[in-house]
């Protein structure tokens, strides 16, 4: 199956139309509108729906048949916040990621106008509905949404789009970050290269312009590049290397790997999502495997527009509570000790860790 998304407008409303009646047949419970409602609905109507100012109306394409659909609607009141509405994926394309690309694609639309956050609303009971928001970074809210028929209400999820701002700064700024990058290579390329074998796979998070990828090659590891960011892993697809965008909350990362190499990109996730992340890397590396990172030194989290002069989220640490979460993710031989170099106006920390040999009970 292969997937496009396609934005909608007034004028394809006779394309909308088959999917929205569709989805109000199939899952009325999900929907606030009736099938009845809409069935016979005049083409003006059809119109109507797909010209809400400012909003994204998606249908997912396989070849010439939609199999999904999806919207983000602004909040008048409130630019931060964008309410995703209209979310159906067709039974036979159901657990093969339509319904996560939609919401991405909305998630890096909304970032790109200035929102922080998407919600949506669900039935309690659509168990699946909730199973594939969770998967694709919804999180409850606690709050109640609208009054169902039988007396319930909604529940309301939200997604953070810390994350999508942050990849938002590298994608419009890659070619300025890699200006001001020198090129010398980082000091964790020797940590790395001091705890694995020539011929080791590496998966390295966030090659940037990849000045630490080809360090490492020359030094005959092999690498697997990879960064959030498109526009640095079509730069370094131009330049003739393999890379692939890979999320690192919720992508496949592959493996198994001799080491994960994460070169200031930790720095990125959140706090409470960072043990989840560490998770992660722990079951890419064979046992017996590497952990080599770096993060900054500090308290808190907070944004910086510094280098960039677009705003990126960071989270700083201190060594007790960076070795803490590596331990806690199930890392061993846990080192943690300051790097930050001669003059420097930032403060950071690298951690090198082993994957145990046997798995833990």
């Amino acid at each position: 199956m292969t997937i496009e998304l396609r934005r909608v407008t007034a004028d394809d409303w006779a394309d909308w139309r088959p999917v929205r009646l569709a989805a109000l047949a199939d899952a009325p419970y999900a929907f606030g509108s009736r099938l009845a409602d809409w069935q016979d609905a005049p083409e003006h109507r059809w119109r109507s729906r797909l010209s809400v100012p400012g909003a994204l109306d998606l249908l997912a394409v396989d070849g010439t048949t939609a199999v999904g659909m999806a919207s983000g609607m602004p909040d008048p009141d409130d630019p931060a916040r964008v309410e995703v509405v209209s979310v159906w994926v067709a039974p036979a394309a159901r657990r093969s990621g339509v319904a996560r690309h939609l919401l991405d694609t909305i998630a890096h639309w909304a970032a790109d106008r200035g929102a922080h956050a998407l919600e949506l609303s669900v039935v309690p009971d659509n168990a699946a509905a909730l199973r594939a928001y969770e998967r694709a970074g919804f999180v409850a809210t606690g709050e109640s949404g609208e009054a169902l028929p039988d007396g319930r209400h909604e529940l309301v999820m939200r997604r953070d789009l810390t994350a999508e701002r942050t990849l938002l700064a590298y994608e419009r700024g890659a070619d300025r970050y890699t200006a001001r990058t020198d090129d010398h290579r980082a000091g964790l390329v020797d940590d790395l290269l001091a705890l694995v074998s020539p011929g080791a796979r590496v998966l390295e998070l966030g090659s940037g312009p990849g000045r630490d990828a080809a360090a490492l090659e020359a030094a005959d590891l092999h690498v697997d590049r990879t960064d959030g960011a498109r526009a640095f892993v079509d730069r370094l697809r131009a330049e003739g290397h393999d890379a692939r965008v890979l999320d690192v909350r919720r992508d496949d990362w592959g493996g198994p790997y001799d080491a994960v190499f994460a070169n200031a990109v930790l720095v990125h996730v959140e706090r409470a999502a960072t043990p989840a992340v560490l998770g992660r890397a722990l079951h890419a590396v064979r046992p017996g495997g590497v952990l080599a990172a770096t993060v900054k030194r500090g308290d808190g989290a907070g944004w910086s527009d510094r280098k960039l002069e677009d705003e990126r989220f960071f989270t700083y640490w201190t060594e007790p509570d960076l070795a803490a979460c590596v331990r806690a993710a199930g890392w061993d031989r846990v080192e943690v000790r300051e790097t930050t170099r001669p003059g420097a106006e930032e403060r950071w920390l690298t951690v090198t860790a082993r994957r145990p040999e046997e798995e833990r009970p």
